[in-house]
């Protein structure tokens, strides 16, 4: 595996060489954010940015067409940020790289993917709805080897964790997609392993599911059966999502069984409202028992202004909060202010679906 993965990184590494007279292009985007935020004196919060903080993103992407019609890429991230080192803070920074991903693809769609992919049977699983057997793993810290194969209105994938430490091959993940017309059939499989992965999305669980996806009447339909092999725990599920004029209604309802679930089904609606300036979404789950329920909504304002407010309980206590506005400064550039208040007390903040920081913050962004 060794000598294949150095195979194909040099592939793509020397796409340019390799595609003299092909076309080659390259292509980057930087972003820079430079903001404050008072956290209420909340200690527990470990994912807030407190005080000042900043931030540089530059993104590259390279692709070149061969001369035998394949296409190799690159893309690759550098995050430059504020330093860490509380203890000799001079407004230095920190440098790291972030994603990266090497490809070689063919018209067709079928390809070779190496570094922070998705997983195969991530790429192409449709849940209907909140089902507690379909976690499959849909993060990494660890390089993906992906390979992607195309035929007709077929589609597959197969995907290993590349684990440096020890240079092996883990977690075998599967994924295939079939367009039947009337409906999009898709399957998933994970292995069972007992590689560890540090990202919080990792699952080592065996996992397996099926699922069909078509659109009947204008209302789009999910079905979906899966199980969580290690833990002998099946969930089957029903999605419809109708939209009429400026709304769309999505509800669902999925039978749990086994393992730790007590057999309390899972089932949730979600309305959304949009037309013109005004945007609302009321939403409410009852997962396991415990119910959850939000309400946010937006209103631009014009000349460039959007305001935004919402409330959300996650966990039956006292509701969460915020309010923001958000200035449109162009040119890639925007001015945010929010106020969001954590009032479960939770460890992570990231309040509402735009993710508020807990507390008071004031954000520029730029975007070139």
């Amino acid at each position: 595996m060794k000598s294949i993965l150095l195979a194909s990184t040099a592939l793509v590494a020397f796409a340019g060489a390799a595609a003299a007279d092909g076309h080659t292009s390259i292509s980057h985007s930087l972003s820079a954010t430079l903001g404050y935020n008072d956290n209420n004196g909340n200690t527990i919060i470990n994912d807030d940015e407190t005080g000042f903080y900043w931030e540089g993103n530059l993104k590259t992407t390279a692709s070149a067409t061969l001369d035998n019609g394949l296409t190799a890429g690159a893309y690759f991230e550098i995050t430059i940020a504020e330093d860490n080192d509380t203890a000799n803070d001079d407004g230095g920074q920190d440098l790291s790289s972030s994603d990266f991903v090497l490809s070689l693809e063919a018209e067709n769609g079928s390809g070779l993917f190496f570094g922070d992919t998705g997983r195969a049977a991530e790429k192409y699983w449709k849940s209907a709805g909140d089902m507690e057997s379909d976690g499959v793993s849909t993060g990494s810290d660890s390089a993906v080897l992906r390979g992607d194969v195309v035929v007709g209105p077929a589609k597959a994938s197969v995907s290993y964790i590349i684990d440096e430490a020890s240079d092996s091959e883990e977690q075998l993940s599967f994924g295939a997609e079939y367009d039947a017309g009337v409906a999009v059939i898709t399957a998933a499989y994970q292995e069972e392993t007992d590689f560890a992965d540090a990202d919080g999305d990792f699952n080592a669980d065996e996992i397996w599911g099926l699922s069909a996806q078509g659109t009947f009447g204008g209302a789009t339909v999910t079905v979906a059966y899966a199980e969580n092999v290690t833990d002998d725990q099946q969930s089957a599920g029903i999605k419809v999502a109708y939209p009429f004029g400026p709304v769309t209604a999505t509800a669902y309802f999925v039978d749990e069984q086994g393992g730790a679930l007590d057999g309390e089904p899972n089932f949730g609606v979600n309305v959304a409202y949009a037309d013109g300036p005004i945007g609302v979404t009321v939403d409410y789950q009852d997962d396991q028992g415990t119910q959850k329920w939000s309400v946010e909504g937006s209103y631009d304002v014009g000349n460039g202004l959007t305001v935004f407010a919402g409330a959300l309980d996650e966990t039956e206590d006292d509701a969460d909060y915020y309010v923001a506005a958000k200035y449109d400064l162009g040119g890639g550039a925007d001015f945010l202010i929010s106020y969001a208040v954590d009032k479960d007390g939770g460890a992570e903040d990231e309040i509402g679906s735009d993710e508020y920081q807990e507390g008071t913050t004031v954000e520029l962004n730029f975007s070139f």
